[in-house]
């Protein structure tokens, strides 16, 4: 167990990126840094614990993939659909030019889109 204010934690996982799509790193795993509260870290000793799952990555995994399905409740294809759907998007029409003018108009209509949603009105 780390001693100190907050414990850290090193997860591994594979990020989905165009160049997952191409190849370019299909099976590399990078690991990235986490800090976890005394309290998150004992929750997960907790669970561990009961036997519930076998190691903190495998508990840690189980979290990830709840917040995952919180965050798109309708979704109800896996990695391999998710990862489909991506080439489908990246192969669905020509490239366009991506500057700040693009990034600034695409947040606009996301502000809006987010500011409808949450005054209940109906989405295109």
């Amino acid at each position: 167990m780390v001693k100190s204010e907050e414990a850290a934690v090193i997860l591994a996982y594979r990020p989905i990126s165009p160049c997952d799509i191409i190849g370019d790193e299909k099976d590399k795993e990078i690991s990235m840094a986490i800090q976890l509260t005394p309290e998150q870290e004992q929750r997960i000793q907790a669970v561990v614990s009961t036997g519930a799952y076998g190691s903190t990555k495998d508990a840690l995994d189980a979290a990830v993939t709840a917040v995952e399905t919180l965050a798109a409740p309708d979704f109800e294809g896996g990695q391999e659909d998710l990862l489909d759907l991506l080439t489908e998007g990246i192969n669905s029409g020509e490239p366009i030019e991506v500057d700040h003018a693009f990034w600034d108009r695409l947040s606009g209509t996301t502000d809006r889109m987010i500011a409808d949603y949450a005054e209940g009105k109906p989405q295109q």
